[in-house]
C-alpha cells in the first residue's frame, strides 16, 4: 500500500518513499493509459459513438498528470538536489520533461474543449498513451531504478 496516495507530501521524504508513491501512481496511470488507448482505437476504427469519450479521456490525462507531475516534482526534487555531481543536471532535465509535458497536455486538452468532435483528437489521444507509457518507462529507468533515487 502506497502511503502517499496522490497528494504531493508537505514534508519531504525519503527516497524509498519516494519511489514507492511515484510507482504506485505510475501503475495507476498505466491503467487510464490503457482505458484511454481502448477509447481512442474505438474511435479510430469509426466508433462514433465512442467519439464523446475522446475529449473527456483527453480532460482526465490532463488533470491525472498535472497532479502526478507535482508531485515528482515535491519528492524528487529535494533528493536530486542532495546529489552534488549530477543532482542539479538531473533535477533541470525533470523540469524540463515535465513543462514540456505541460505544454503538450494543455495544448490537447484545450482543442479538445473547444472542439470536442474534432476528428483528429483520437489519433492525438493514441499519440498521448504511447508518448506517456514511453516516458514513464524513461523515467524508471533513470530516476526510479536503483533505491537510491538520485
Amino acid at each position: 500500500m502506497n502511503e502517499l496516495g496522490w497528494s504531493a507530501p508537505t514534508a519531504r521524504v525519503d527516497a524509498g518513499t519516494a519511489r514507492r508513491g511515484i510507482l504506485w501512481q505510475h501503475q495507476r496511470i498505466r491503467e487510464l493509459l490503457s482505458r484511454a488507448r481502448a477509447i481512442a482505437e474505438s474511435a479510430l476504427d469509426g466508433d462514433v459513438e465512442i467519439s464523446p469519450s475522446v475529449a473527456a479521456m483527453i480532460a482526465d490525462l490532463h488533470s491525472t498528470l498535472e497532479v502526478h507531475l507535482a508531485f515528482e516534482e515535491r519528492v524528487l526534487l529535494p533528493l536530486l538536489g542532495d546529489d552534488s555531481v549530477q543532482g542539479a543536471q538531473r533535477a533541470q532535465r525533470l523540469r524540463s520533461e515535465h513543462e514540456h509535458q505541460r505544454e503538450v497536455l494543455a495544448a490537447i486538452h484545450r482543442e479538445a474543449s473547444a472542439q470536442p468532435q474534432l476528428p483528429t483528437l483520437a489519433a492525438k489521444l493514441a499519440f498521448l498513451t504511447s508518448w506517456l507509457l514511453a516516458d514513464m518507462e524513461e523515467e524508471e529507468r533513470c530516476f526510479l531504478i536503483t533505491d537510491r533515487v538520485p
